[in-house]
């Protein structure tokens, strides 16, 4: 077909479509009011959040002990009201106090005393401990309370953790050299320039 010809049919397809009931709407912008999917706010996002999956009924049970009964959970049937968050409250504000306690605090207290969320073993545990000395630590803990019988297998299995891990010490490390050993030693200059075995 010839260019010019080709550009004719072009436009007469295009009047044959406008002609056939196919009409324009007006431009609906993004913050349109029948349409609007961006807001100028965050609290207006939040407060026209949109809940995902509403009015689907969980066959999974949530309260009790027995799974799948069937409408045993209260269902959603309305969404509750936007309450701000306050960014002032005791949890928040004085979250972190302690951070710097060992430079702008006191002598007296040392920063493993305000670690109230970790177990009594692990406070005062450095880095360069070995998972042995922790154990030994717990096991110490822990074997005049309710918790061996409580918890009988787990107690067994750390007891057993605990067997090869002391007979890997054993083997690997060099039981000549004790950091905290405070008797008389005696005999020949131990070798300092023999490889370690680990």
């Amino acid at each position: 077909i010839h260019f010019y010809k080709r550009k004719v049919f072009i436009m007469f397809g295009q009047l044959s479509c406008l002609s056939r009931g196919f009409s324009l709407k007006p431009f609906a912008g993004s913050l349109s009011e029948q349409n609007q999917v961006r807001f100028r706010w965050f609290k207006d996002t939040v407060e026209n959040r949109q809940v995902k999956r509403y009015g689907y009924k969980d066959p999974v049970k949530h309260e009790g002990p027995l799974p799948r009964l069937k409408d045993d959970s209260a269902p959603i049937k309305q969404v509750a009201g936007y309450k701000p968050k306050n960014s002032w409250a005791e949890h928040r504000a004085l979250a972190g106090q302690n951070d710097y306690i060992d430079i702008l605090g006191s002598e007296e207290i040392h920063p493993k005393h305000i670690m109230y969320h970790v177990p009594k073993y692990m406070k005062g545990m450095h880095k360069r401990d070995n998972h042995f000395q922790m154990q030994i630590k717990r096991k110490a803990m822990l074997e005049n309370t309710p918790f061996p019988k409580a918890f009988p297998a787990r107690w067994q299995g750390w007891n057993m953790l605990m067997m090869a891990n002391h007979k890997w010490l054993n083997k690997h490390v060099d039981q000549n050299w004790w950091a905290n050993y405070k008797g008389v030693k005696e005999g020949p200059v131990k070798n300092p320039f023999k490889p370690k075995l680990f």
